[in-house]
């Protein structure tokens, strides 16, 4: 019974991440805080999922040729660096038991700003950067993705999307190629840093994300750009109150609102995007 639920977890959180770029430890992560994991496993056991779905994605966009590989491998190397260094700062927030607070805390925030970014107007009229932010970018997505159990898509992709001008397919295929190589070094250094990996729970979510992941991906094609923003920030929204709530003990509430929030989006699959189909 129990690897049926983790390799279902993995499919569903997989067919999220390949149609959002997102990587699924955004769900995963704050859904297993609110199980009592702690916080460095929570972290690693994302890790472990998000890189399945993450590689299983990266090979999807690929053939789709949503994937601008040199910028992808940009953004991977200097990702690496935020990942290394922040590894040891969560290792030390575990030992003085403050990591499920600080991290739960940069989860509300983080989401909440970028929600607000895909929400709001004024983001079509900001400026285009140069190169000179694609380290930025990579340096602040490995430092969130060893901080929170998360590949840092949800970082990435809005920020392609509104610095670089990169259109939503490009941005998402990119991100999450990026990510896998950000998220394998997150991996490696948990493992170095001493933490024990939960290998047996991890492969079958990683075997589940293999399924999901590029379901997610051609699902992507039968919606627009704007109705994929404004979809992913409601699943910010969602998972930032879940948080909330989890820090308030709420947990049954938490876990709930998570899971509406899943069977709302399998809904929207479901019914595809019926503007784009009538446009």
């Amino acid at each position: 019974m129990e690897w049926i639920l983790f390799m279902t977890g993995g499919a569903v959180i997989g067919i999220m991440s390949g149609f959002f770029g997102i990587g699924g430890g955004i769900v995963l992560t704050p859904t297993l805080l609110v199980l009592g994991y702690e916080p460095s496993q929570a972290i690693t056991l994302s890790l472990m999922l998000t890189l399945g779905s993450t590689v299983t994605g990266t090979l999807s966009h690929i053939r789709l040729k949503n994937v601008n590989v040199k910028l992808a491998i940009m953004l991977g190397v200097s990702g690496v660096v935020g990942s290394v260094v922040t590894v040891p700062f969560v290792k030390w927030l575990d030992e003085i038991n403050g990591a499920s607070t600080f991290i739960s805390v940069v989860y509300i925030g983080i989401l909440s700003w970028f929600a607000y970014q895909f929400l709001s107007k004024r983001q079509q009229n900001s400026k285009t950067k140069g190169k000179s932010a694609v380290p930025v970018i990579g340096l602040s997505t490995g430092i969130i993705s060893s901080l929170m159990g998360v590949s840092g898509g949800f970082v990435m992709t809005p920020l392609l999307t509104k610095w670089l001008k990169l259109n939503l397919n490009k941005a998402i295929g990119t991100s999450i190629s990026a990510a896998s190589i950000i998220v394998l070094s997150g991996i490696t250094s948990y493992m170095y840093s001493g933490e024990t990996l939960d290998y047996r729970h991890g492969i079958l979510l990683i075997i589940g994300a293999l399924i999901g992941t590029p379901i997610g991906s051609i699902q992507l094609k039968r919606f627009s750009g704007d109705v994929v923003k404004r979809m992913l920030a409601v699943l910010y929204i969602v998972v930032a109150v879940s948080v909330v709530l989890k820090m308030f003990s709420i947990t049954t509430a938490s876990l709930g609102l998570i899971l509406v929030s899943v069977l709302v989006f399998f809904g929207m699959l479901g019914r595809g995007d019926r503007t784009r189909a009538t446009s």
